[in-house]
């Protein structure tokens, strides 16, 4: 196989790309050139990942809670929105599962107070 001359421009391992390009049942074999090609597109990405987070970064560290927050927030990077959730607290954490708990026992009660009102209605015809 032989590679672009190029490939010293390059900071993604091609193996490791290669592996990932491989991973899919679609592909069987990866030439030289789209290997590149993909390497290359993927460092794109990540460099104007990085510059975009960077731009909301008051300091000059940047987080993973700079790169998220650009995930979250732009339409175009949906795909990635499981993958680079907001990072939160524990105690946003509990109070998140709080809520949704609240919830759950307000549908359940719900739920089992129209499943009474339908027996009771039933039960009500029944004596009719």
């Amino acid at each position: 196989m032989t590679t672009p001359k190029s490939e010293r421009e390059l900071h993604l391992p091609l193996s490791r790309v290669k592996t990932i390009m491989k991973s899919s049942p679609d592909v069987e074999a990866v030439g030289p050139e789209p290997l590149y090609l993909v390497t290359k597109v993927a460092e794109m990405f990540l460099v104007d990942l990085a510059k975009r987070a960077h731009k909301n970064c008051k300091s000059n560290q940047l987080e993973y809670m700079h790169i998220a927050e650009v995930v979250q927030d732009d339409d175009t990077l949906d795909f990635l929105r499981e993958i680079m959730p907001r990072k939160i607290t524990v105690r946003q954490f509990k109070e998140l599962m709080a809520k949704k708990n609240a919830r759950r026992r307000n549908s359940d009660d719900s739920t089992e107070e129209s499943s009474e009102e339908e027996t009771s209605e039933e039960s009500s015809s029944e004596n009719d």
